[in-house]
């Protein structure tokens, strides 16, 4: 069987990080199978791929409030432009699917959804959408879609509710993470008690912005700098982003704590299990990861849009405290240093939304697409 897994990065590297989650799955489970993972704008056009790019960082970085315009009216976007867009690449797009002839495609990123969804109406294959973020919006929502696949539950209803999707065409997958989640792993002590002593191990904060290491991550140092009253000892990881690193690296010795700095890398999953909170951005695919370890989450200067929505989801839902004010996480991080009883709280509201077996779920729901819902519900909980 060939799979194949349509995704973007412009927008940083969590589309692409769900849709490598979905093909380890796949080729863990039926090593057999040939998983091909593509960028739809790359098939398109490489130049306009990185113009767009360009548009989209340019836009969050100096002008996010107009990104989250953008987002609110993204109804009235879809309704104009959902249609030019699927036409705009779909001829492009149906002569490498031609080429390809895969049986399954699956899609991490909307950008492609609409002209997939066309083609399928000619070229037989089975179709999936899978949402990375807590939230949903129209450019998601086609005609041909066989599987929607949700991180929550409120999710599928507004999928029901809102746009009369058909429920057994919804499923309740989490967003797909990397499958070492899923694995258990007992926390590696970095610090150890001095019991002799009476000393206590510094408090843990990890500090990380996604891929493109955005959120205010050196704001939030110099506001760690201001700690005196407890021990604190910081990771940061700084992702792709080289100046920051370099920004971070010459910063090092003004500080007064010890620090660890990394860049981009695969070792997420053991970093957040030997840390005590996170703060961070809520992109959909970093939350996600926290949920399932879990690690508390202080929420800091999300991007408008999707990101806005991630964090309202995580504050409903008891899994996250949202901060902004930069001033706040001193007191914030001294609190739950003194309430370890809080920080216990969160974890077990955090644990009630995780979904650990995320790409699994998704992997054998479209290669043993007879499965149904209740049966994927019990090998999550597994």
């Amino acid at each position: 069987m060939k799979v194949l897994i349509v995704t973007e990065v412009i927008a940083g590297r969590g589309h692409y990080k769900a849709a490598e989650s979905i093909a380890k799955s796949i080729k863990d489970q039926y090593p057999t199978h040939e998983v091909k993972i593509v960028n739809i704008l790359s098939i398109v056009s490489k130049r306009i791929e990185r113009i767009v790019q360009a548009i989209y960082l340019s836009m969050i970085t100096k002008r996010p409030q107009l990104w989250g315009w953008i987002y609110k009216k993204e109804t009235r976007l879809s309704f104009l432009f959902k249609e030019l867009l699927a036409d705009l690449i779909r001829w492009k797009l149906e002569k490498f699917i031609l080429d390809e002839v895969p049986q399954v495609v699956i899609a991490t990123h909307a950008s492609g959804l609409g002209a997939l969804s066309k083609i399928k109406e000619k070229h037989h294959f089975l179709l999936g959408a899978v949402f990375t973020d807590y939230h949903l919006n129209s450019f998601w929502i086609h005609s041909n879609i066989d599987y929607y696949c949700v991180g929550h539950e409120s999710l599928k209803e507004k999928l029901i509710t809102n746009y009369q999707i058909d429920p057994e065409k919804i499923y309740v997958t989490g967003i797909p993470i990397d499958p070492i989640f899923a694995k258990s792993h007992q926390r590696q002590q970095v610090n150890k008690r001095n019991s002799e002593k009476g000393e206590k191990d510094s408090f843990r904060i990890l500090v990380m912005g996604g891929g493109l290491g955005f959120g205010g991550i050196k704001e939030i140092i110099g506001a760690l700098n201001q700690i005196k009253e407890i021990p604190i000892s910081v990771t940061i990881i700084t992702g792709t982003n080289q100046h920051l690193f370099d920004d971070i690296t010459k910063m090092k010795s003004t500080l007064n704590y010890q620090i660890q700095l990394l860049q981009y890398t695969e070792e997420v999953y053991l970093i957040m299990k030997n840390n005590d909170v996170l703060i961070t951005k809520p992109g959909g695919m970093t939350v996600s990861e926290a949920l399932t370890v879990p690690i508390p989450i202080l929420i800091y200067k999300p991007i408008p849009g999707q990101e806005e929505h991630n964090a309202n989801f995580l504050v409903k839902n008891h899994s996250a405290i949202r901060i902004n004010h930069i001033e706040y996480i001193p007191y914030w991080i001294k609190y739950l240093y003194h309430h370890p009883n809080l920080l216990t709280k969160l974890k077990n509201h955090q644990a009630h939304i995780a979904k650990p077996s995320s790409a699994l779920f998704i992997s054998s729901l479209f290669l043993k697409n007879e499965v149904r819902d209740e049966n994927m519900q019990k090998m999550i909980q597994k």
